[in-house]
């Protein structure tokens, strides 16, 4: 099971190193950039929005000071997952420690420190805010804190990272698939620790928002999914629906419109999928109609489909 031990002595050094530079074994390495590759990694792999990086390496410790946060980008939560080796996380005034095959997260908005006291193999998930519907001060309530690999939707996720991690390179062409169900496996377990924490009103809503957000990215090829559909299907009012997306500072169907363009982005981002006709690849995030597809993209990223693919193929 995982524990969660006492601060250890090696713990009170890392401050003194965190000025050093980075160094690839028995040292420190200074996060500078939230989404930067970690030294050790042997693979990586893009799934949608989600990236899966296998890690490995000697001792040593992850260090994110507070004057190295760039407000001004995406915030992520990084889900670990240990293959062999032990994982020390330090964030929000708590410490977890966990072995395979248990989770662990930590979040790019505040300092952290995660500290590998042996040899390593780890599956590192970066998971942005945005597709799991989730603020940074909101994941206060899930950092740190080990999470059973072994019972209910955490072992799901662990079998599934662990597996992404084996068979990356043969499962890439699954993109779509594999991204979603990453993601929603990771919003429903965000939505059920938030449970756990806290029972209030706010924490309530926030888990609705994590399912129906799971729910609608696992059937965004659907065109009938409207907010009524939505409401419908979660037993809610469309009043209500609305009234909790309001509070994210956009409507359920602009929320659904962009997520589609965004896996339509992403799609058109992979070479991969290049044989694809792009009215297909609108089609399998629930856009149909070409012109409409090719509008509504270029109003939201500034062009069209077909000129977005060229351009990342330097064509």
């Amino acid at each position: 099971m995982p524990r969660v031990d006492a601060l250890a002595p090696h713990d009170q050094t890392a401050a003194a190193g965190a000025d050093k530079a980075p160094v690839d074994r028995g040292g420190v390495q200074i996060v500078t950039a939230c989404g930067e590759t970690l030294d050790g990694t042997t693979a990586r792999h893009r799934f949608g929005g989600v990236t899966v990086s296998l890690v490995r390496g000697g001792p040593r410790e992850l260090v994110l000071p507070s004057h190295r946060i760039d407000g001004a980008r995406d915030g992520y939560l990084r889900v670990c997952r240990p293959l062999t080796g032990e994982i020390w996380v330090f964030q929000d005034g708590r410490h977890g420690v966990v072995r395979s095959p248990h989770l662990i997260c930590f979040d790019s908005t505040r300092p952290y420190k995660v500290i590998m006291p042996e040899n390593f193999r780890m599956v590192d998930v970066m998971v942005p805010h945005r597709l799991v519907g989730i603020s940074g001060t909101e994941a206060r309530n899930l950092t740190a804190q080990p999470w059973a690999g072994d019972q209910g939707l955490a072992a799901l996720l662990s079998t599934l990272l662990d597996g992404l991690c084996r068979h990356g390179k043969e499962v890439e062409t699954a993109v779509d698939l594999l991204g979603g169900s990453v993601v929603g496996l990771a919003a429903a377990l965000f939505s059920e620790r938030m449970r756990d924490v806290a029972a209030d009103s706010e924490v309530a809503r926030q888990a609705l928002v994590l399912r129906i957000q799971a729910h609608v990215r696992e059937r965004l090829a659907e065109p009938d999914l409207s907010p009524v559909v939505i409401a419908r299907r979660h037993n809610i009012s469309l009043r209500y629906l609305q009234k909790i997306f309001q509070e994210f500072g956009i409507s359920p169907a602009r929320w659904v419109r962009d997520e589609r363009l965004a896996r339509c982005r992403s799609e058109l981002a992979d070479p991969a999928l290049d044989h694809l006709p792009v009215a297909l690849i609108g089609e399998r995030a629930g856009l149909y109609g070409a012109s409409r597809f090719s509008r509504l993209f270029r109003e939201r990223y500034g062009t069209t489909p077909r000129e977005f693919r060229k351009e990342r193929a330097g064509l």
